[in-house]
């Protein structure tokens, strides 16, 4: 796991509740790699709407997705994967680590890594999971590849 990566899955896995959420407990660098998504039911199925995003976060995607939902934006050959795994963590609430290659039109493919957190409700929310992305080059790989599981706290410790 990227060291980075590493440091916010730490800091996240340490929240009690969606309303200790804070830029001071995050810390100003980890920052724009982060996004926070808060869960909605739909026809009793969730539906996660991005509730913030970070400047890298919103560059990697080249635009604003605050209010979007999660399967409006996550396109590609691995997307059904990437979305069931932030399904999976709002459902059974076990942090998950996943990362996988993207090929984004006119940039080479990257591995794009992440963990997604529950954290529990706060009072204006229904839940909120966090994610964060950390890309790396692929040195030439074009495969699909997507890779996932859950995490413990000793993954993360630093």
């Amino acid at each position: 796991m990227d060291e980075r990566l590493g440091q916010i899955a730490d800091r996240l896995m340490k929240f009690k509740s969606a309303k200790d959420v804070h830029p001071r407990a995050i810390g100003v660098a980890l920052l724009p790699q982060l996004f926070i998504l808060g869960i909605e039911k739909h026809n009793h199925a969730p539906r996660l709407r991005v509730r913030l995003i970070g400047t890298a976060l919103q560059q990697f995607f080249g635009r604003n997705l605050r209010g979007h939902y999660l399967e409006d934006f996550i396109h590609g050959p691995r997307a059904p994967d990437v979305i069931a795994g932030f399904h999976k963590v709002a459902t059974s609430h076990a942090p998950v680590w996943m990362r996988q290659l993207v090929q984004v039109t006119n940039r080479a493919p990257r591995f794009v890594e992440g963990v997604v957190v529950y954290l529990p409700p706060a009072r204006l929310y229904g839940g909120l999971v966090a994610g964060e992305l950390a890309t790396h080059p692929s040195f030439g790989m074009s495969a699909a590849i997507f890779e996932s599981r859950e995490l413990a706290a000793e993954d993360v410790a630093r």
